[in-house]
């Protein structure tokens, strides 16, 4: 399989490949977009705009969708993923001094996909953990910060990454999903505890009115509907590993990727940052890539059932590597799960997608298919036990479609 990544200097095009051998194709003239997406399935489209004022963004995202879909449908491509942000058509009603022009060339590009004809995906995301600083940037005056507390669900960068690249390696659904943090949290608390964490002794003060970078809001507006896809990383986790104690605010280094790939081949276009990157040309990369480790399973117990003839009770320990999925199967039994570490993603066909963390739990009945069945994290472990009820003799896993 053949991707091809558009941004891929920017905070998500950099964590779904690693590598940026240069060459000189610019999505913005069209130079060389054929030559890069020929043999293409699939783009992957993470670039933004360099600067949010509302003519340069609309200029961008109508000028630069409208060449790399027709480059793209020259070439046959058969999935467009996206990445774009929840909310979008919230925050298009602010007028000059807001970032709402900006949600507009967001829509103006999406518009574009659903109308090229193209097999798509376009995924919304909330704001990154990473954005905090800016933010807080935005709001300060002197010696105090002034925030509205707008309910927000944010995320990791490293978990849009790897939501995007899962999106990539999927169907086209024709529409949208959403993908957010684990936890809601209001927008001042979320900047208290960043400078908390970062020993910055400024005083955040709640202000009703203040908005969001100038846009009018709501607890609608930044939140995803009622079934997004949950990232595992939360605030606090995220904080530990990226902000020193006792230290003044300083620009955070984003933290390495390691997202495992199942492409065979990825080809990049490095084309501009994901948030204030400038433009610069494009560049093709190779990214090396490896199969996804398969899920360890250790046999705990197995127990004849005597008071239920003809079946027994099987407990596994499944230790899931990052990245780790499973095919679609069914077990014919009874099946009871308790998360020990990690997050893991389960669903059944006709069921919703559930993610769980550790001390969660997840039934399965002997006739429901395990459509899902994956580690959340492509960077971290999960691990897990599940106990079956199952006939006798029987094979524990049973592939199927």
């Amino acid at each position: 399989m053949k991707i091809v990544v558009i941004g891929g200097t920017g905070l998500i095009g950099s964590k779904v490949v690693a590598a940026s051998p240069s060459s000189g194709v610019n999505t913005l003239t069209g130079e060389g977009l054929a030559e890069a997406l020929t043999g293409a399935q699939v783009v992957v489209d993470v670039a933004n705009s360099p600067s949010f004022e509302d003519k340069p963004a609309l200029d961008f995202f109508e000028t630069s969708g409208r060449n790399l879909l027709s480059a793209e449908k020259s070439a046959g491509v058969k999935h467009h993923v996206a990445l774009s942000v929840v909310g979008t058509d919230r925050l298009t009603g602010s007028g000059p001094g807001s970032l709402s022009g900006y949600f507009r060339a967001k829509m103006a590009q999406e518009n574009l996909i659903k109308a090229s004809g193209i097999p798509f995906t376009i995924v919304h995301a909330t704001q990154f953990f990473e954005f905090v600083k800016s933010i807080t940037k935005s709001a300060t005056g002197g010696s105090t910060i002034q925030l509205s507390s707008v309910l927000m669900q944010p995320m990791a960068s490293d978990d849009v990454a790897a939501a995007v690249a899962e999106v990539a390696l999927g169907q086209p659904v024709n529409g949208m999903i959403e993908i957010a943090g684990p936890d809601q949290i209001r927008q001042d608390e979320l900047v208290r505890q960043y400078l908390s964490a970062a020993g910055d002794a400024r005083k955040v003060v709640t202000d009703a009115k203040a908005g969001y970078f100038g846009i009018a809001v709501n607890d609608q507006s930044l939140v995803p509907g009622g079934n997004p896809r949950l990232g595992p990383t939360h605030f606090e986790e995220w904080l530990s590993r990226t902000t020193p104690q006792k230290k003044a605010i300083e620009p955070q280094a984003a933290p390495a990727s390691n997202l495992p790939g199942k492409m065979t081949k990825v080809v990049t276009l490095l084309l501009c940052g994901i948030v204030f990157a400038a433009l610069s040309k494009v560049t093709v990369t190779m990214a090396a890539t490896t199969e996804p480790k398969e899920a360890k399973l250790t046999q705990l117990l197995s127990k004849d059932l005597t008071d239920l003839p003809g079946k027994e009770g099987l407990m596994l320990l499944i230790e899931y590597p990052p990245g780790s999925l499973d095919p679609i199967h069914r077990h014919n039994a009874h099946g009871f799960i308790y998360v020990l570490e990690g997050s893991i993603v389960m669903q059944v066909r006709g069921g919703k997608e559930v993610t769980l963390t550790p001390g969660q739990t997840f039934y399965e009945g002997p006739e429901d298919v395990h459509v899902v069945g994956r580690n959340a994290s492509q960077t971290k472990p999960a691990k897990f036990v599940v106990f079956f009820v199952k006939d006798k003799g029987a094979p524990v896993l049973v592939p199927t479609k």
